[in-house]
């Protein structure tokens, strides 16, 4: 299959110059042959008409000229050296009788007006003595012109298969050099496909064949990434899951064996394990469709201000018991979002919970909403201990927890951030954070205007 293509290319060149190449061998050709005809035949003209005029100079008329072009036609016959052999043209004296017949005229007989007017006029010390007609046919040529056609043409069929040759060679280079990345990208999607991810391509150019090159890494480089992050949730949820059913086990394992009572507090503790471990399936299953883009949304009108004060108030008595400053600042304008208040709600109650979580007592959670951009635009700022620039790209992904990173609560999920930036953009809308250490954190939310 490689090769195919490179001899595909290479025959798809050759073809092209082939035939470029004879339509310019074949052109040129038959315009020098025309062009050396239409020499020929006037080097002939003038010829004749100085073989008649001397004639006539001679003679004062153009009787027997006919026997005396005979006698000129045998010198060349018999081999003898002399003046050029002439074409045979015919004559028309001054009268329009034909006195030479040429190649086809009758002779004694009178020239047409057409034909005369087609034919070249003699005149002797300006006195008009006859009428060269027309041959019809080609002028004859002589040994020397009819080898100068040949070397001619053989330099033609000379010029014409370098010509190709050099088409060959480079129709060559340019498959080569056209396949050559084409063969390196199957190589490295045949070991992708073998399970061998992150393969990269070398891009020897900025044409079509380097922009697939530059694709090709790229979707190289995102599938290492997704299997690795694949990977990584995989253990992720292992080790959530494995905490839980742990306990579970534990607990169900003593009792079975008669180590432990089944006490009402430690049936409480083994329930509240179980409902962790329903709390991550659920939203494992939330994110999945959230991201598959196949959640359900009832969309409705909502009113930012009142939704966002509405929220706050939820958290007000917590926040109270830790005399933490929530306040709501006031918008200048009446904002409209249509979406899902119940799945915004959960995006919101995750941010404001952990600012909850993340601010010491004393400190302060500001929530606010602006129009920016044509969107509506919500924040939760913090007085927190922030978050580490290396940790600060990676809040939104599943089960992540830095030492200084928004984590969830120890009995959550670990899922929230993802879960909440998965809900925004099903809202075809966006989430992201900014923070400096020892100054909070602060999440935004945009979403479009109603």
């Amino acid at each position: 299959m490689r090769r195919s293509l490179m001899l595909k290319l290479i025959a798809a060149f050759l073809g092209v110059s082939l035939v470029a190449i004879a339509l310019v061998a074949l052109i040129g050709y038959l315009s020098a042959l025309n062009e050396f005809n239409r020499f020929i035949s006037q080097e002939a003209e003038t010829n004749f008409v100085v073989f008649v005029s001397d004639y006539y100079l001679a003679h004062g008329n153009l009787n027997g000229i006919e026997d005396a072009l005979r006698a000129r036609f045998q010198e060349h016959d018999d081999g003898n050296p002399g003046p050029p052999r002439l074409a045979p043209f015919g004559l028309a004296d001054a009268n329009g009788m034909i006195v030479l017949r040429g190649d086809g005229y009758t002779l004694g007989a009178r020239a047409s007006d057409a034909m005369l007017a087609d034919g070249t006029p003699i005149l002797v010390n300006e006195q008009f003595v006859g009428v060269v007609l027309p041959l019809r046919g080609p002028s004859p040529r002589t040994r020397i012109q009819q080898q100068y056609l040949e070397r001619t043409g053989a330099t033609l069929a000379l010029a014409s298969g370098g010509a190709a040759l050099f088409a060959i060679v480079l129709g060559a280079l340019l498959a080569r050099t056209i396949v050559r990345p084409v063969r390196a990208l199957t190589d490295a999607a045949q070991r992708m496909a073998k399970g061998e991810l992150g393969q990269t391509v070398r891009v020897q150019s900025r044409d079509e064949v380097g922009a697939l090159a530059n694709a090709f890494n790229q979707m190289s480089g995102d599938l290492q990434r997704a299997d690795q992050t694949r990977r990584q949730m995989t253990a992720d949820i292992a080790h959530e899951l494995r905490n839980p059913l742990t306990v579970i086990g534990g607990y169900l394992d003593a009792m079975r064996t008669g180590d432990l009572e089944p006490t009402p507090t430690r049936l409480e503790a083994v329930y509240a394990e179980i409902q962790h471990l329903e709390k991550i399936v659920e939203d494992l299953r939330t994110l999945s469709l959230a991201e598959a883009g196949v959640l359900a949304l009832n969309r409705q009108p909502l009113a930012a201000q009142e939704w966002l004060t509405r929220v706050a108030a939820r958290y007000a008595p917590q926040a109270a018991l830790r005399h933490i400053a929530l306040r709501v600042e006031p918008t200048a304008e009446p904002l409209t979002v249509d979406v899902d208040e119940m799945r915004m709600t959960q995006v919101l109650d995750n941010l404001i919970g952990n600012a909850l979580q993340h601010t010491m007592d004393g400190g302060a959670i500001v929530l606010r909403v602006r129009a920016e951009n044509n969107a509506a635009r919500f924040s939760v700022a913090d007085s927190g201990a922030g978050i580490a620039p290396q940790d600060l790209s990676r809040v939104f992904e599943r089960f992540y927890r830095g030492d200084k990173a928004r984590s969830t609560e120890q009995d959550s999920s670990g899922l929230g951030l993802a879960i909440a930036q998965a809900l925004v953009n099903a809202h075809g809308g966006k989430i992201w954070a900014e923070s400096e250490l020892g100054k909070g954190a602060t999440f935004y939310i945009e979403l479009p205007l109603a």
